[in-house]
Order: C-alpha cells, then sequence, then structure tokens
C-alpha cells in the first residue's frame, strides 16, 4: 500500500491546469515542455476560448501550479517541473503523478473512491464537508476530477455523474485512505494539542522594539495599513487565479525604487511595468511610507529604509509580522480570535466589538492574514475560513498585545468626549441599552426606543410607533424637498443573538414602507441568518446590526456626516456599509488634516530660530503632511482647511501670500470652534 503524508500536512487546495477541459492533456504538456525556465520570463498557454497567450511563468507556477506541486523554483530562480510530472510526460500510465496528487493534497484519493456517490452539486459538497473541507463552490472538487479524467481514473457519464475506472478501481486498492471522522479528528487534535513549540528568536533590533512597547505604544499604532496591490485576485478571495502575497507586492514595488528614485520615476515604473493607475499609485507610496519600509530622503524623493530593508528579504517573514505587529494595531491580537477557523467577516466584527476599531474591514483583515500565512502563522481552511498555525498560537505568547479596556472604566467604549460629556455620557448609555435590549425577546419595545433615539442622534427626526400591525420607527430628514427622504425601521431583538426568515416578514415591511411613503427601509438587529440578508437585498431593505449602529453613533459623535451623505446607509441594500465607512473616513481625515496644520504651525511659532517670522510656506505644508499623514491629503483639501483656519470666525491662522503663521494658541482655537458649534444647537431633528 502506498502511504501518504499526513492528512493535515496535506494541501486544501490542488493545481488548476488553464484551458478547456478537452485539451487539458495537451495544455499541461505544452506547459511542462517550455520548462525548465527562467523567473520573470513568459510563457504561453491554452485559454478556454481564443488562442494561446503569453503569461508570466511566475504568475502561473505560483498561482496555478504550485499548489499541487507540479512545479518547483530551483536555486538559480528557474521554474522546472516536479520529478512525478516528468514520468507522466515520459509514460501516460505511470501512476507516479496521481500517487505525487493523493499523498500531498486532501481529499483526492478519498473523493475518487466516493466519486460513484454524489449525483448534484450539493452532494458533492456535502460530501466533502464530512472530510472538515467546508467549501461554497466546486472549483476546487472539479480541479481534483480534472486530474482524475486527464490520469484514466474516472469517466463522467452525466453532468454530476461520474464513474471509476478499472484503472481507477486498482490505483484505490493500493493507496491509504483517510476516513472521514479520522480527517476531522485529526485537525481537532491539532486545535486542541498543547504543543511546546519554540519560535526562532528575533533579531536584536526587534527584540528591542517589542520589550519597549507599552500599553499607551499599542493603543497608539496606526489602525489603517493601506492600499497593497496585488492583482484583481487575491488569495483570499473565492478564484483559483490567486496573486502575489502582499510581502512579494511589497518587494517587487522595493525592487522598483532601486536606490533611491523621485516620485515621477517611481509613477512612470509602476504604470508601465504593473499597469497602475495613478489613483493606485499614490495610495501604494502612502502604505510603504506608512509602514517604514521607504523613506524620504529629498524633496519629492525615496529611497528604502535600510533598517527595514532587511526585513522584506526571504526568511524574514517572521519577524517582520513581528515588526508590523509594533506599528499596526490589531495585528497579533487578530492571531487569539482564530484558534479555531474563523471567516473574515467575523474576525471584522470582532474587531469593531472587542477592539473597538470601527475602520477595520474585510480588505484590511485580509492584508493582515497575507503576511501571516507567508510567515506560517495561520492555515487558510477554506475559501472564507482560517485559523492559528502552531507557529502561530507560538507567536501570541511571545507578543505584548493590547488588551481591551475595562467597559465600566471606558462608559461602555471609550466614547469620545469632544462633543462633551454629557453627549458622551448619552451614547454610553445609548450603546448598552442597544446591545442589552437587542438580545431580549421581552424587551423589543425598549429596543425600539433605543433604535429611534439612536437615530436621532445621527439627525433624523425619528417618530416611536411600534406596536401590531405597525411599523416600529419613522425617520424624516427636514430637509429642502430635493434632498428629503423618509425611512422605516423595523427593530428586531433576539436571545439567540440571530434574526431568522421566521421573524421577518417582508410582505408586511413593504406594506409600512408604502403606508409611510418612505423611501427606503431597513431592519436593525443584533444580527442577521444568511436567508435573511440574500431575502432582505431581493427586496431592498438595508440590514443594519446593533454593533454597526454603535460604530456608527461613535463616529458621528467625533465627525459627524450630513444626512445627505447618511442617505447612502439605505441607498445599499443589505448590509455592505462600504460607502458609509468611507464618508466617515472622509469626515475623520478632515478633522485629522486641520489638527495636523495647528500642529504644524504651533510647532513653527515655537521654533528657537525660525525661519520666517514664524511663518511657514505652502510647499513646506505639503512636505511636511506628505511624510506624516497616510493617506496623503489633495492639495485642495489643504488650500481649503488652511483657508478655514484663517477666517475670521476661527482666527487660527494669519494668511501672508502663501504663507501662514499661527494666530493664537491651539487651546483657544479649539475653545473658538466649540462656542460656534455651541451657539447652533438645537433640538435634534428640528
Amino acid at each position: 500500500m502506498i502511504k501518504v503524508r499526513p492528512w493535515a500536512e496535506r494541501s486544501n487546495t490542488i493545481a488548476i491546469i488553464p484551458g478547456k477541459k478537452s485539451e487539458r492533456r495537451e495544455s499541461l504538456v505544452d506547459i511542462a515542455s517550455q520548462l525548465p525556465r527562467p523567473a520573470g520570463e513568459e510563457i504561453f498557454v491554452r485559454r478556454a476560448a481564443g488562442p494561446p497567450v503569453s503569461v508570466s511563468v511566475d504568475d502561473l507556477c505560483v498561482n496555478q501550479l504550485s499548489r499541487g506541486a507540479l512545479v518547483r523554483r530551483e536555486s538559480d530562480n528557474r521554474w522546472v517541473a516536479a520529478e512525478p510530472l516528468l514520468k507522466w510526460l515520459d509514460n501516460p500510465l505511470d501512476d507516479a503523478l496521481a500517487e505525487h496528487l493523493h499523498s500531498s493534497t486532501k481529499f483526492f484519493g478519498e473523493l475518487l473512491v466516493n466519486i460513484e456517490k454524489p449525483s448534484s452539486k450539493a452532494d458533492f459538497l456535502a460530501l466533502a464537508r464530512e472530510y472538515g473541507l467546508h467549501w461554497t463552490s466546486t472549483t476546487q472538487l472539479y480541479a481534483r476530477i480534472n486530474f482524475m479524467e486527464l490520469l484514466g481514473l474516472v469517466e463522467q457519464w452525466e453532468a454530476y455523474k461520474f464513474v471509476i475506472t478499472e484503472r481507477g478501481r486498482s490505483f484505490v486498492a493500493r493507496i491509504q485512505l483517510v476516513e472521514a471522522a479520522a480527517a476531522v479528528g485529526e485537525e481537532l487534535r491539532i486545535r486542541d494539542a498543547k504543543i511546546d513549540f519554540t519560535l526562532p528568536a528575533p533579531r536584536e533590533e526587534i527584540a528591542d522594539l517589542l520589550s519597549g512597547l507599552d500599553y499607551q505604544d499599542l493603543r497608539n499604532r496606526k489602525v489603517i495599513m493601506g492600499y497593497i496591490p496585488r492583482g484583481r485576485k487575491a488569495p483570499d478571495r473565492e478564484s483559483d487565479a490567486g496573486s502575489v502575497t502582499p510581502l512579494e507586492a511589497i518587494r517587487a514595488l522595493v525592487d522598483l525604487i532601486g536606490d533611491r528614485c523621485t516620485v515621477e520615476d517611481f509613477f512612470d515604473r509602476c504604470s508601465q511595468q504593473l499597469g497602475m493607475k495613478k489613483s493606485s499609485i499614490t495610495q501604494t507610496l502612502q502604505t510603504l511610507r506608512q509602514m517604514g519600509v521607504i523613506e524620504s530622503v529629498a524633496f519629492n524623493e525615496y529611497a528604502p529604509k535600510a533598517g527595514t530593508l532587511d526585513l522584506i528579504l526571504p526568511g524574514q517573514e517572521l519577524d517582520f509580522v513581528r515588526y508590523l505587529h509594533s506599528r499596526y494595531r490589531f495585528f497579533g491580537e487578530l492571531l487569539t480570535l482564530i484558534l479555531e477557523p474563523t471567516p473574515v467577516p467575523e474576525i471584522v466584527k470582532a474587531a469593531k466589538r472587542i477592539h473597538e476599531l470601527a475602520q477595520i474591514d474585510n480588505s484590511e483583515i485580509r492584508t493582515r492574514l497575507g503576511f501571516m500565512i507567508e510567515a506560517g502563522l495561520v492555515d487558510r481552511i477554506d475559501w472564507t475560513r482560517y485559523r492559528a498555525s502552531i507557529r502561530g498560537r507560538a507567536l501570541i505568547a511571545s507578543l505584548p498585545l493590547e488588551e481591551p479596556e475595562d467597559p465600566q472604566s471606558r462608559q461602555d467604549g471609550g466614547v469620545e468626549t469632544t462633543s462633551g460629556p454629557h453627549i458622551a455620557d448619552e451614547i454610553a448609555q445609548l450603546t448598552a441599552d442597544l446591545r442589552n435590549y437587542s438580545h431580549r425577546s421581552d424587551a423589543s419595545r425598549e429596543f425600539e426606543i433605543a433604535v429611534a433615539q439612536a437615530f436621532e442622534f445621527l439627525g433624523f427626526a425619528a417618530q416611536h410607533l411600534g406596536g401590531s400591525g405597525r411599523t416600529d420607527v419613522v425617520l424624516e430628514t427636514h430637509l429642502p424637498d430635493n434632498d428629503a427622504y423618509r425611512a422605516i425601521i423595523d427593530a428586531k431583538a433576539s436571545a439567540s443573538g440571530t434574526i431568522t426568515d421566521n421573524n421577518v416578514k417582508f410582505d408586511a415591511l413593504k406594506d409600512h414602507q408604502r403606508i409611510h411613503r418612505a423611501d427606503f427601509g431597513m431592519i436593525v438587529g443584533p444580527d442577521f441568518a444568511e436567508r435573511v440578508r440574500l431575502w432582505a437585498a431581493n427586496n431592498g431593505f438595508t440590514l443594519l446590526t446593533v454593533e454597526d449602529l454603535i460604530a456608527i453613533l461613535k463616529r458621528h459623535l467625533s465627525s459627524p456626516i450630513t444626512l445627505t451623505e447618511l442617505k447612502g446607509l439605505f441607498q445599499q441594500t443589505g448590509d455592505n456599509l462600504t460607502d458609509i465607512e468611507e464618508q466617515y473616513s472622509s469626515a475623520e481625515r478632515s478633522s485629522a488634516l486641520l489638527a495636523k496644520l495647528v500642529e504644524l504651525l504651533h510647532a513653527e511659532a515655537r521654533d528657537e530660530d525660525p525661519l520666517m517670522g514664524g511663518y511657514i510656506s505652502v510647499e513646506n505644508i505639503y512636505y511636511a503632511l506628505r511624510k506624516d499623514m497616510t493617506p496623503r491629503p489633495p492639495t485642495s483639501a489643504v488650500e481649503e482647511a488652511l483657508q478655514f483656519l484663517s477666517h475670521d470666525f476661527v482666527r487660527g491662522a494669519i494668511k501672508d501670500g502663501t504663507r501662514y503663521k499661527l494666530a493664537d494658541t491651539p487651546v483657544n482655537i479649539r475653545r473658538r470652534l466649540k462656542g460656534l458649534g455651541s451657539s447652533l444647537e438645537v433640538p435634534s431633528g428640528k
């Protein structure tokens, strides 16, 4: 009997052979015949439609072929065909390739022995689930079957009907198979095992960096990592096309910079070699600067940062993760939340709920996971779920981690007090009510009132109705006719924490929407079952979880957006809040820009040897902001902010041509702005 690697050590994914199904044998032969080939060169592949095309050999081998270990990269940087593939090329009746695929890939022989049982797509997915593979599409299943057909192990009779051939039966009789219960049991043993695993010690400068982190340092780390170009298909999306990892992308970008280059040269190189747009290049440059990978060495000129450059080299992935943990919040902390297989959306919710990081989204989590996967700290279980590896769990014990503050000391979430202590206290109480009542089936009226109060704080005229046959909350905007809109809200509480399809009657909700002549409809609840999400999208209703509503309240407290902008909250269907998050992020960037400008003017005013009598030129302001702010604010935003500060209402800056200087202390500027706000106070919604 042919022995195989332990189940947990086998790959979840298998190689994808490009081209039409009827031509896959020829396609694989074509590819292998073009190897060896140096990295960086092109290779011709067949397509499902049209003539063969030229693609990067690196992209093809990394993203499609190396998963099944069909190819490998040699020390001289050449891609070569693996020995089992070469044996198959010499003799298509040789089983070396089939044995290799079974030994290195989960659910190959196990699928083969069960190939005649399923009769539908759902059956195939259910069979995979028995082995702990919770796939949401049949892509990887059919990738395995494609190899089985190519190797003569199975034949297809109907759409979802396959039969094992005599050669397949002979192969099954000679291989070692894993039972479903044993496969799942092995995964559980790894999850629960308390293995004494020691990671390599960090290099001295990284150890010093981590040891110097105290509680406040951890809280002051940046939240947003920013944009890293990796192609249209990221590794964690449901696609087999794949892309480079975040670290590989950073290495390529640093190579483009070389020893040093101007911004203009960097734009040209990214545009010509990577096909990037100007806006994407700008974001990328800001990310690299913020990450400390590159630094400004002259006006409009950058170079790799010496202290960080060594960390992005192959072999230093673990120390680079340690370095990133010292710079970004919810980095090492993320590992503590994925000790069991966890999907990305659940990680995002945990970041918002436990660490109060409203800015964290799926993209930010995926970027963090990308770095950790390359360092061997995280395993990708299936298309959506990830789990900390043994190495990852060992890293948790060695890192200084940010602990959430005591809820009581934070007044339920650390609400900012920039709008006044009494308002902060009200929001703290409101968030407590929303969380409490949303999980109590006996407090539906209290939950409805809390939801109405939440939207009233956002600026709406909110009327609580409730009761049998009536909508729970009606919102009006009291804006000019062309801008005004109205919405109804159904507040749903659940002791289980999830609103199911049995709790929501969309026909009745649409009747309420028609009765109140509402433009939009929304459901607010603790969380929603997948069927509710689907039905909400089909019926044009927005879903808003309590945690998302709380995050909006907290951001609105310090960086409120307009009712016109909040209209986007109702215009999307389902629970996609990307547009609203961007609106709040834009408002927060504006506030941060004002604060940074006052800080710059104040620093220049206190300079013991001011070059221009306390004035700072707009050009130098741009240069300073380029170094300190990510993303870099556009010039128009800087000019508008400076004009605002120098307006007579604010009297925070004095303008002299293209120069500005501080006109008052930052404390007085803040008080003046607060005074302006206080003079506009009116009852909410009026």
